[in-house]
């Protein structure tokens, strides 16, 4: 395994890297995988607020897709 891993290129190490820190993060956290959820999108409506993203430009999005 290791060999294969000093042998990958630089690209496929740091997707192993960032693939292992992410189990590793999860693992350790003691969250289950929907209250991570939930703090992500709790997180990221906190932040489009902060941006000043308002509901009816979401609404205006999601028509122009139709």
């Amino acid at each position: 395994m290791a060999n294969a891993f000093k042998n990958a290129d630089e690209n496929k190490r740091r997707n192993v890297e960032a693939y292992i820190n992410t189990f590793l993060t999860e693992f350790f956290s003691g969250e289950s995988p929907n209250q991570r959820l939930f703090q992500t999108m709790k997180k990221a409506t906190a932040e489009a607020k902060a941006n000043g993203f308002k509901p009816e430009l979401m609404e205006g999005l999601l028509e122009d897709d139709e």
